[in-house]
């Protein structure tokens, strides 16, 4: 596990050898304090890029607030781990010298288990409040019942459960989005022809995976002139979905639309890059390094686009809140906002 925090009073006056009390004393501009001593603290305080504390309740009682994260490492996704990482960092930036600490573990996607594992290290360190992105939804009940009987408070990221509970969600709406991909392929394409759908090998046990197929079908049900092809399931590989798809490729004429469920969109562009099939419209989801370039020259006509890190940020800020300053939303679910990436506005995401 991992702890992210800003540098505490406490420690600066350590590193300094300069007692806290004689800090609080300069930054209150207080007391009887020697102008080099004065001088010496906010050299350091500048040096540790220290700012003051706004809740001078926090200041004086030194409070702590951790909050516990356990998330997921991906092949299939690796961007959502950076992501997820950026949208922590700046929660502790904003709201460290407020006293919040974070403890971090990550998990492999493949390895469920290690999620219950990290949790009930937390649990014996004393975190009760948690920030969690899971990958099994057998073990993450467990893990929720758990939780639930320790009192914990707990916001799941990125993917909800199929069922009511009461913890905090911030994400997508996935049935939606999977409508939005459908709208987009559809005024895209003129003419008759068929769709392929290539999908990852997490579907089976992911019901944000099957919520986005199931809106992304229904929807298409509003352009009949559109065959879809019998779905490829269990594609995890990228050598898989590159293969997949030139084979597709090869074997319908009349294709002329791919919905991509595989989270290895670059390795679709580059089939059919290499097959000189620019005129096929491909969509498929999220922003991350690999497929940029196949955005800017519109080899990938578009993707449905959610902010992890501001999602991250978000289920942060929510716990925090209610830990330090006792404000609980009575709303328990938090929906992002869904955005469509292209050539055209590709700069706008870049730098997020």
């Amino acid at each position: 596990m991992e702890e992210m925090k800003r540098m505490t009073l406490e420690e600066i006056a350590a590193a300094i050898g300069i007692s806290r009390t004689t800090i609080y004393k300069v930054l209150a501009g207080k007391g009887n304090v020697s102008e080099k001593t004065r001088h010496t603290v906010m050299e350091a305080l500048e040096r540790y890029h220290y700012v003051q504390n706004k809740n001078a309740r926090n200041l004086a009682m030194n409070r702590q607030y951790t909050i516990g994260y356990a998330g997921f490492r991906s092949r299939s996704a690796n961007y959502f781990a950076p992501k997820v990482r950026a949208g922590i960092d700046r929660a502790v930036e904003e709201f460290g010298d407020d006293g919040l600490h974070v403890v971090i573990a990550e998990f492999d996607v493949e390895k469920p288990w290690e999620q219950a594992e990290a949790v009930e290290r937390m649990l014996v360190q004393g975190i009760r409040d948690f920030v969690l992105a899971f990958s099994d939804e057998q073990v993450i009940e467990v893990i929720l019942e758990q939780l639930k009987r320790e009192g914990c408070r707990v916001v799941l990221l990125s993917r909800n459960l199929g069922k009511e509970h009461e913890n905090y969600y911030v994400g997508v709406d996935y049935y939606k989005s999977g409508q939005l991909a459908a709208e987009l392929l559809g005024k895209m394409l003129s003419g008759k022809g068929k769709v392929f759908i290539p999908v990852t090998a997490e579907y089976g046990g992911n019901q944000d995976i099957q919520a986005r197929l199931a809106g992304f079908l229904k929807k298409l049900e509003e352009y009949p002139e559109y065959e879809v092809l019998p779905i490829v399931h269990g594609l995890m590989e990228g050598e898989r979905v590159y293969e997949e798809t030139v084979s597709c490729i090869e074997r319908e004429p009349a294709l002329v639309g791919i919905f991509d469920l595989t989270y290895r969109l670059d390795m679709t562009a580059k089939a059919l890059r290499d097959s000189g099939r620019w005129d096929i419209k491909l969509v498929g989801f999220d922003l991350y390094t690999e497929i940029e370039k196949d955005i800017e020259d519109s080899t990938i006509d578009a993707v449905v686009y959610q902010d992890l890190s501001k999602q991250a940020y978000l289920g942060m800020k929510i716990l925090f809140e209610e830990m330090c300053d006792g404000i609980v939303h009575e709303k328990r679910n938090f929906y992002s906002k869904l955005e469509i990436i292209m050539s055209g506005n590709l700069c706008c995401f870049r730098d997020e």
